[in-house]
């Protein structure tokens, strides 16, 4: 079966040709239309004469260069080439598959197309891939200015970047609120109190117990220390007692980058090692952190928290 990285590979390798010193961008608004209509849930195969070309176009005239005609037969036939496309009673129509039949061929022969079936199968099992996949189309081949436009016509949602400075500024006030709620906290002891504050900012023997648990991120393999952070696995903020806080089978020494994802819960470890990558991160950004698919099996000490994790903590 196709998987998202191999789809997102074929669509943005598509064969475009040029038109001046354009683009032409038959074949990317031919699939956009595609996915924005499988999104609302269209079957599998459009027909080219009632569906393809009317629609396809109006997008052409739209958003396309301006030229005196707008091919839409083309790119539906030739788009087979490209590994994701396929076509209904195209050996009805008289060519050597070389070139393309003549556009009253397709019509008189019913001929239809649309993605193969593994593709198509991908999407309905995962149709929150499908705005990721045509903003990736929309990057790479729509004009800056007709962007944001086309997506808004055609249904999809804008891919939202997180503010990377705003979470590390969020996060910089909980934590300076959390030590405020340690240092005031007449319950504790001193020696108690900085052994919470050590632990919270992920130092002191909070630290140094996770790093003989974890000498090295066991998700990178990065063993230099200055480049780890010891991370709760439980979250600080759900921790019921000082034990869970200080617990080092509550800790994983992990990549910063890694540590990010794992706090905000874009992936998460079974007991046994496998890596589960939430369904809301993008996977642009998967391919890009080349991610293992499973580290060494965690302690049973570990369980617990870990089940914490996936339950309350991981994006499903």
């Amino acid at each position: 079966m196709n998987t998202a990285k191999s789809l997102s590979q074929k669509l943005s390798e598509m064969k475009t040709a040029k038109y001046g010193e354009d683009i032409t961008l038959n074949k990317p608004l031919l699939v956009l239309y595609s996915l924005s209509e499988y999104k609302k849930g269209h079957k599998r195969m459009f027909d080219y004469d009632t569906e393809v070309k009317p629609n396809l176009k109006k997008l052409l005239k739209k958003y396309g260069p301006k030229r005196r005609g707008y091919a839409t037969d083309m790119p539906f036939w030739r788009l087979r080439h490209d590994e994701f496309w396929t076509l209904e009673n195209a050996e009805a129509c008289s060519t050597n598959g070389i070139k393309e039949p003549k556009e009253v061929e397709l019509i008189l022969n019913n001929v239809a197309g649309g993605f193969d079936q593994p593709s198509f199968s991908l999407l309905e099992m995962r149709p929150d891939i499908i705005d990721e996949l045509a903003n990736e189309i929309i990057i790479k081949f729509i004009p800056k200015e007709y962007k944001g436009e086309l997506l808004k016509e055609l249904g999809f949602e804008k891919k939202t970047n997180i503010n990377s400075y705003s979470v590390l500024r969020n996060n910089t006030i909980l934590a300076q609120n959390d030590i405020a709620a340690i240092e005031h906290n007449r319950l504790l002891s001193d020696s108690t109190k900085l052994r919470l504050i050590e632990a919270r900012v992920g130092q002191g023997d909070f630290r140094k117990q996770c790093i003989n648990l974890y000498p090295s991120c066991p998700v990178t393999g990065i063993n230099f220390h200055p480049l780890l952070r010891a991370s709760h696995i439980k979250p600080w903020a759900d921790c019921k007692s000082v034990k869970e806080r200080l617990d080092p089978y509550n800790g994983i020494m992990l990549a910063a980058h890694i540590d990010a994802l794992f706090d905000d819960g874009w992936i998460s470890f079974k007991n046994h090692g496998e890596i589960i990558v939430s369904n809301k991160l993008d996977y642009q950004t998967c391919n890009v952190l080349n991610l293992p698919t499973s580290v060494r099996p965690f302690t049973d000490k570990s369980f617990d928290y870990l089940n914490w994790h996936r339950v309350r903590v991981l994006r499903w």
